[in-house]
């Protein structure tokens, strides 16, 4: 969590806004730590192929898998979690400072 919460200052710095007051500032690196989490959540889980991934949710729901397993299973289950989660945060870096395209956005209809 330390390494995200660096990552979630580093992002602030770089986009100019690390001298928010305490409040702000805390509030702001508490959504986007949120945010971050849910989209590696989201990630890990979209990489699983399909049938780990409703035998997963069929554990979670039944009890056969704890929250705290989740990571282990996915690990067992062939996913490289560091790259995963250092995808999504570099996709994460360049929508939070604009550094990427937005389809459409560019001439030929990217």
């Amino acid at each position: 969590m330390e390494k995200v919460r660096e990552f979630i200052d580093s992002l602030l710095e770089q986009k100019g806004i690390a001298d928010l007051d305490e409040e702000a500032r805390e509030r702001v690196i508490g959504n986007m730590t949120e945010t971050l989490l849910d989209k590696i959540d989201e990630a890990a889980i979209n990489a699983l192929p399909e049938d780990k991934a409703v035998e997963l949710a069929s554990g979670l729901e039944n009890g056969s898998i704890k929250r705290e397993d989740v990571a282990n299973y996915m690990k067992d289950a062939g996913l490289d979690l560091e790259k995963i989660s250092f995808d999504t945060m570099m996709i994460f870096r360049d929508l939070y400072l604009g550094d990427m395209l937005v389809p459409g956005d560019d001439e030929e209809g990217f």
